[in-house]
């Protein structure tokens, strides 16, 4: 039997793991780990576990729809897949590549030692232009566009679950211990929101993109405001990226400002990825100063 374990790739649709995972006899049980622990870091709060929980309540629809019932467990990674394995007969565990922190990191190395001490593979899949042991940068740019326009991932018509599996219940912010965090006007997860927030961007919203991204007045509204949904994977950068060139090709014979704007919306996608593999390739970033010479300079106490 194979785990599908969910990180920050909440969708069915262009989700290579869910695809690679969905071959074969077996059956599949989709996993989700709540880990108070990770939501007790400070860059963490109950707004952006609500927003998870929604995405988590979207894919959880979309999985029960093709057969196999979404599971969310609280607690740490490597008791829990311990204990599914063991009742199941768990033989491998998928999911995609994170390039997350150095938290994700450590625990990420937990699991795979504990995967390899008790003959379970572990798969993971890439699902952005992040790539894992680069040796250098030359040719990652061409690398990223490559994977940027390969056809999209169809999502399996149906999925053999676990028998006896009903789905499970998103825990709320207070069972993972986080403090009340009211946020007027936050956004919502989920896919049906992230699709929207794509198309109403670049039919509507994103004409004055290229002019207003850095205005404290017009960017709330002029720029994408995909991140969460991005960040959290209810829609993937692939589907992104291919939806802004078909949106500049269609626009390529206007003069009304879309063509500028969609080429400067696409530049920065590019960026996240660039950015992203900066942290995948140099991960003392996130504890240490870029450029070494800066390391005494930086206060214990900012202001």
């Amino acid at each position: 039997m194979t785990i599908l374990w969910f990180k920050r790739d909440l969708r069915i649709s262009d989700h290579p793991a869910l695809a690679f995972a969905s071959v074969g006899e077996g059956a599949m049980l989709p996993l989700y780990i709540a880990e108070p622990e990770y939501w007790a870091l400070p860059d963490t709060s109950a707004r952006q576990w609500r927003f998870t929980a929604e995405c988590l309540a979207s894919l959880g629809r979309d999985l029960a729809a093709l057969g196999a019932p979404l599971q969310v467990r609280t607690g740490e990674a490597v008791p829990i897949l311990r204990d599914l394995a063991a009742a199941h007969g768990v033989t491998r565990i998928v999911s995609h590549q994170e390039t997350g922190n150095l938290w994700t990191f450590r625990r990420d190395l937990a699991v795979r030692d504990w995967a390899r001490a008790n003959g379970i593979e572990w798969v993971e899949l890439p699902q952005s232009g992040v790539v894992r042991r680069l040796s250098d940068r030359d040719g990652w740019a061409r690398a990223r566009e490559k994977e940027m326009r390969a056809p999209l991932v169809v999502a399996p018509a149906a999925l053999r679950g676990v028998d006896g599996l009903m789905p499970c219940a998103v825990p709320d912010a207070r069972d993972l211990g986080l403090a009340f965090d009211p946020c007027h006007g936050r956004q919502k997860g989920g896919r049906d929101l992230a699709l929207s927030t794509l198309n109403g961007f670049l039919t509507e919203r994103g004409l004055a993109y290229r002019g207003a991204m850095s205005s404290p007045v017009r960017a709330e509204r002029a720029c994408s405001r995909l991140s969460p949904y991005l960040a959290l994977g209810a829609v993937s950068m692939r589907e992104v990226a291919q939806a802004a060139a078909v949106r500049k090709s269609e626009a390529a014979t206007a003069r009304d400002g879309w063509s500028g704007s969609i080429t400067a919306f696409s530049s920065r996608l590019a960026w996240r990825d660039h950015f992203m593999q900066k942290l995948e390739d140099e991960p003392t970033i996130e504890t240490r100063c870029l450029h070494s010479a800066y390391e005494t300079l930086r206060p214990r106490a900012p202001d």
